[in-house]
């Protein structure tokens, strides 16, 4: 149902041909998910919907992202699982003012919480459409509800595969959970088990992905690892950099510094027709262009992962591969499944609460006192 309802709002949106921008107001998980997604495939895209994430409650990054809009032409869609989250019910407000009252029912959408929170009761008075986010599910691992399906909808991606490569994952937990013995094989397991048992001595995980499609996942995950497991006096320390431009910065930490890491690099297999690196006239004297010539920037990247690689393995620094076939739906929806799967297992077999996020709660809790102190 969560599904079909965001497809087919998004469908209405878009049929209208009024829309040329969407102003997507969300912090942590009601953000990153979305935002890292996006990112990742801008060539599937089949309209030219822009989206402006406002994840900050930035004034002047705010003055200057709505200086580029205009209000009858901007969708304003404020996601929050609470429906109470300050940064971003202040950011509503704002967007609201600017949108005037006659734009609201046009040009908002609201996804919180089905029953609970403050925007989900201001949304329903004032007659706002509205889709809903499962009570159960946290915010970072929203991007399997309409925190995520409606932003691909509206731009024109497909959320349907996205859920079937997420369910190969699910299908493949599922058939290794039939008995212990299966299940202790299973790769995401042994990972987890592998990460626990080097924490004492490699606390701090580099998620390191070779591509610039792949770059806002780092930050996707590194809110899922550190909120997720960072309890208790327990957790990993999560970096994100990109190859190979990082090769350039951390990797001589990585290799010479403290053995406190462990570097997951993800790679993509087929980037589809390739880049070849040409080789004008006079340069073939030149050693580096000879070196050069007759590949492709695909090949060069390769090149440059599998350095990477070898140098972290010579060095006895642990580090492991994840492959995409290739930059699509269904594969996105398998890598962000898998993250989440891997986060559950670490978590349950640490003795931590994978889904709850106490360190947040509170903090809301004080930024609440220290707002109704000035009333």
């Amino acid at each position: 149902g969560e599904l079909e309802a965001a497809v087919k709002l998004a469908g209405e949106i878009t049929a209208s041909g009024r829309i040329t921008d969407c102003l997507f107001l969300g912090i942590g998980g009601s953000s990153l998910g979305p935002l890292s997604l996006l990112a990742s495939l801008p060539e599937r895209r089949s309209n030219q919907i822009r989206f402006h994430f406002c994840e900050n409650p930035d004034a002047l990054d705010w003055k200057s992202t709505l200086s580029d809009l205009r209000p009858s032409s901007t969708l304003v869609c404020a996601v929050t699982k609470s429906g109470t989250t300050f940064e971003t019910m202040a950011q509503t407000l704002l967007a609201l003012d600017w949108l005037g009252p006659n734009l609201w029912k046009s040009n908002v959408v609201v996804i919180t919480d089905p029953e609970k929170g403050d925007l989900g009761a201001f949304a329903r008075a004032q007659g706002l459409r509205t889709l809903s986010i499962a009570p159960s599910i946290g915010g970072r691992f929203s991007i399997f509800t309409p925190v995520g399906f409606f932003p691909m909808a509206l731009a024109g991606l497909k959320p349907e595969e996205f859920l079937a490569g997420a369910r190969t994952v699910r299908d493949f937990v599922e058939k290794s959970t039939t008995d212990l013995a299966h299940f202790e094989k299973n790769p995401l397991f042994r990972l987890a088990d592998e990460f626990i048992r080097h924490y004492p001595a490699r606390p701090i995980h580099v998620c390191m992905p070779y591509s610039n499609r792949l770059k806002q996942l780092g930050a996707w995950f590194v809110q899922l690892w550190g909120e997720s497991l960072g309890k208790d006096g327990k957790g990993f320390t999560p970096l994100a950099a990109v190859g190979a431009t990082d090769q350039h910065s951390v990797l001589q930490l990585l290799r010479d510094g403290p053995d406190d890491k462990i570097t997951l690099v993800l790679k993509i297999d087929d980037l589809g027709e390739e880049v070849k690196i040409p080789s004008p006239q006079g340069t073939t004297a030149m050693a580096a262009f000879r070196l050069l010539q007759g590949h492709s920037l695909q090949e060069l990247l390769t090149v440059e992962y599998r350095a990477t690689a070898q140098v972290l393995a010579k060095r006895g620094r642990p580090n492991l591969t994840i492959s995409l076939d290739r930059l699509d739906e269904k594969s996105m929806g398998a890598l962000y499944f898998m993250f989440s799967v891997l986060t559950s297992f670490t978590g349950t077999l640490w003795g931590v609460n994978p889904f709850d996020q106490p360190g947040v709660e509170e903090g809301k809790v004080y930024t609440r006192d220290a707002l109704s102190a000035h009333l």
